[in-house]
């Protein structure tokens, strides 16, 4: 299966980064070129951004054989992960599955799966449709209902926002709700080794900081970080105090690994 993917070139382990649900690689970009030098790997899922769709079923075990195996492929053993709203998830299994690798795990407005708080029903029901994707309309009149946060009262920030989306495959969408809705972290969160920073807008409808702090007190080696006023989208339009905060957890502590294979330069 061919997938895009985007690698910041840097100096020490890298940060898997797994996107939110829908999203191409492109959304994450400004918190990124916030972060110090250190290596970056995005990527498309299959049907998001420029990977082509795939009919397989959907399954965050799945999904994360998708960015494990861009890692290998570029040489990389041990490596932080970090995940925002769907991509929370997935990053939370990779932790779970391997273990020995992963040094830190960044959780960015998301939760332990289906078993949630829910958010607030406009929210969500705006949510579940790719029309935000799709029309540049319905993201400004709907923005401040769906993310929050930074979005209340600025139109112009969800027109600027949906020109750096593209829309997904309807395929593809159902597939990335299908994998959460099996997917709950709760029995197992308490298993998770590597220090966790945990990270969520005070002011998020879809994912409540209620979330976070659930995870917080399961996940034994963590730290919690309430953004004020932030939204759903703290990462793309508080980039620089996001990347701020994230550079100053990964330069901490971690489990021990090391880096095989090939060397990525600039």
């Amino acid at each position: 299966m061919r997938l895009r993917y985007g690698l910041r070139p840097g100096v020490g382990e890298p940060l898997l980064l797994c996107n939110g649900i829908g999203a191409n690689l492109e959304i994450a970009l400004p918190f990124v070129q916030a972060l110090p030098r250190r290596p970056v790997l995005l990527f498309d899922v299959p049907g998001t951004g420029g990977s082509a769709a795939a009919g397989f079923f959907p399954s965050f075990s799945r999904y994360e054989r998708f960015g494990v195996g861009l890692l290998d492929h570029l040489g990389y053993q041990g490596f932080d992960v970090a995940g925002v709203s769907w991509g929370g998830g997935l990053a939370q299994q990779i932790a779970r599955d391997y273990p020995a690798r992963v040094r830190h795990l960044v959780l960015m407005a998301t939760t332990p799966g289906i078993l949630m708080v829910p958010g607030r029903l406009p929210a969500l029901l705006r949510m579940t449709t790719p029309q935000r994707y799709l029309s540049r309309s319905f993201m400004a009149r709907n923005a401040a209902h769906i993310y929050g946060g930074e979005m209340r009262g600025r139109p112009d920030l969800a027109i600027e926002f949906a020109g750096m989306t593209r829309a997904p495959r309807t395929l593809t969408y159902v597939q990335q709700l299908l994998a959460m809705m099996q997917f709950s972290s709760l029995p197992w969160l308490h298993r998770i080794a590597c220090p966790t920073l945990i990270m969520s807008g005070s002011d998020d409808p879809l994912i409540r900081p209620v979330n976070a702090r659930l995870l917080a007190m399961l996940i034994r080696d963590s730290q919690l970080k309430i953004v004020e006023g932030g939204g759903h989208l703290f990462m793309v339009l508080q980039p620089q105090a996001t990347a701020a905060e994230v550079e100053r957890f990964l330069s901490g502590p971690a489990i021990s690994t090391s880096r095989t294979g090939a060397t990525v330069g600039d």
